[in-house]
C-alpha cells in the first residue's frame, strides 16, 4: 500500500498546479518512483526511463530555459498520463525495493 500511496500523492501534486512545476521537482518526483532523469540532447530537454518496468521505453518534457524552470502544462499532463497508465507496474515496482 505504501508505493501506491506515494504514487498518489505524486500524481495529486502534479494535478493540483500543472502551471507552477519546476523542471528540478519533477525531476524529484519521478525519481522517487524509480526513474532515471537524464539530459536530452537538446537544452532543457529531459529523458526518463525505468529499468523496473519491461514494458516501458521512454518518456520525455521540456523544461525551457533558465536554472529551474517551469515545465509547460502539456509536459506535465503527459507524465500524468504515463503515471496512470503504468500505475500497476509502479506500484509493484515500489512494492519490490521497500
Amino acid at each position: 500500500m505504501e508505493g501506491e500511496t506515494i504514487l498518489q500523492e505524486i500524481i495529486d501534486r502534479l494535478e493540483s498546479s500543472p502551471s507552477s512545476i519546476r523542471c528540478r521537482e519533477m525531476a524529484q518526483c519521478l525519481e522517487r518512483l524509480g526513474f532515471e532523469v537524464r539530459d536530452g540532447k537538446k537544452q532543457g530537454h529531459k529523458i526518463f526511463v525505468h529499468h523496473g518496468i519491461a514494458i516501458f521505453s521512454s518518456g520525455a518534457y521540456t523544461c525551457g530555459h533558465g536554472s529551474n524552470p517551469e515545465i509547460k502544462p502539456v509536459y506535465i499532463k503527459k507524465v500524468i498520463k504515463l503515471l496512470k497508465q503504468y500505475k500497476a507496474e509502479l506500484i509493484q515496482y515500489l512494492g519490490e525495493i521497500r
